[in-house]
């Protein structure tokens, strides 16, 4: 999952206007006076020309009128206003009532960005991140998200971190990886809470600790993103440990992961690794003909499967796991993972108060399970 900015671009422009100083939510929050407002803006005031140019792009509270909304947004960004900036930052980058030019979009950024503005910061470190409109330097793209996430920016604290556990464009570090996802898991970003739940399902950076892996992918999937319901099922229906296993509660979940990638994702197709969770789950239920009748649907499905360029490798062990899975489920035995090896020295977190939030019980970690189902930021 890449980081969780909005998927649209007017809901995008809506919620940098919410979190704007806005103009008239100072002076008249119950209605928009548009005659007050291009009064303001006429005069120069950038909070008006920003906001009128966001409301005139969205159509939101005024008129639609894309065209007269940038040139408003754009000469409320030559006033060095900062949510300006960024906005039309986004308008070059989405081609939205200009032509689409992602140099200028990551000169706007920039702008933006050097005097402090986190958003910006790591819109510039995306595009470092993946070379657009800037030559790629993930060295530079780590600086940014960094800074970003010194400011408590949660996609970059999640970006940063994801950096740091693979050693991109910084030295790896798992435990300093684990404190940046907590930093944003704390601030409820699933991504997050999903990354530094497989961090104690591994033992990467962070003691194996199967309580505290088990309670982030279960407040993860409280949310509507349907690999956090699935993370979740593989954890019930997969774990070592015994009595964290529930067959029943993994059925449910793994139907609601791929109900929600049907309603939220709006995809026709159905992800393999899903279909593979659904066959443990139903195994560990003890339903092991409709577990087998899955795990070949999972087979099938990656074989067809062309678009991810896996490495003849990964390809293989992937399919020599599914193959074992599926002959335990003929034998009506469910799948469990192997206990990790875990990183050796690695300290636990004091700031993770996740048990008690969650209001279990403390106690020694335990051991976790190798290769968790987190998503990849």
């Amino acid at each position: 999952m890449k980081h969780a900015l909005p998927t649209s671009f007017l809901a995008g422009l809506l919620i940098v206007l919410l979190l704007s100083s806005s103009f008239l939510t100072a002076q008249q929050p119950q209605r928009i006076d548009e005659k007050d407002l291009r009064s303001w803006a006429d005069r120069g005031d950038a909070d008006a020309q920003f906001e009128l140019g966001v409301r005139m792009i969205t159509g939101e509270g005024l008129k639609k009128n894309v065209e007269e909304g940038v040139k408003s947004v754009e000469k409320a960004a030559k006033q060095k206003h900062l949510r300006a900036q960024h906005v039309l930052g986004t308008l070059y980058e989405d081609g939205e009532g200009v032509k689409k030019d992602l140099a200028k979009a990551a000169e706007w950024y920039r702008s933006s960005a050097e005097l402090g503005f986190a958003m910006s910061q790591h819109s510039l470190a995306v595009m470092y991140e993946e070379g657009k409109g800037v030559k790629k330097d993930t060295a530079k793209a780590t600086e940014w998200f960094k800074k970003a996430a010194d400011q408590g920016y949660m996609q970059s604290q999640t970006a940063y971190a994801a950096k740091l556990e693979r050693g991109d464009g910084i030295a790896k570090s798992s435990s300093k990886a684990a404190l940046w996802y907590l930093k944003a898991a704390q601030q409820d970003f699933v991504p997050a809470m999903t990354r530094l739940a497989n961090l104690y399902y591994t033992g990467q950076g962070v003691p194996v600790d199967y309580r505290r892996a088990g309670a982030w992918y279960r407040r993860a999937a409280r949310s509507e993103d349907p690999w956090a319901s699935n993370n979740l099922a593989w954890f019930l229906a997969t774990c070592p440990e015994d009595n964290l296993h529930n067959g029943e509660n993994a059925v449910l979940l793994a139907r609601r992961a791929l109900k929600l990638v049907a309603e939220v994702v709006q995809s026709d197709e159905q992800p393999y690794e899903m279909i593979d969770t659904m066959a443990a789950a139903l195994a560990r239920n003890g339903e092991y003909k409709e577990a087998e009748l899955w795990q070949k649907r999972c087979i099938t499905l990656f074989n067809e499967d062309k678009e991810k360029d896996l490495p003849a490798e990964d390809r293989k062990k992937l399919q020599d796991e599914f193959d074992t899975r599926l002959k335990l489920y003929q034998k009506s035995t469910p799948f469990a993972e192997p206990d990790p090896k875990g990183e050796e020295g690695a300290e636990p977190l004091p700031q993770d108060t996740i048990l008690q939030d969650e209001g279990l019980p403390e106690g020694k970690p335990g051991k976790t399970p190798k290769g968790g189902r987190g998503t990849v930021v």
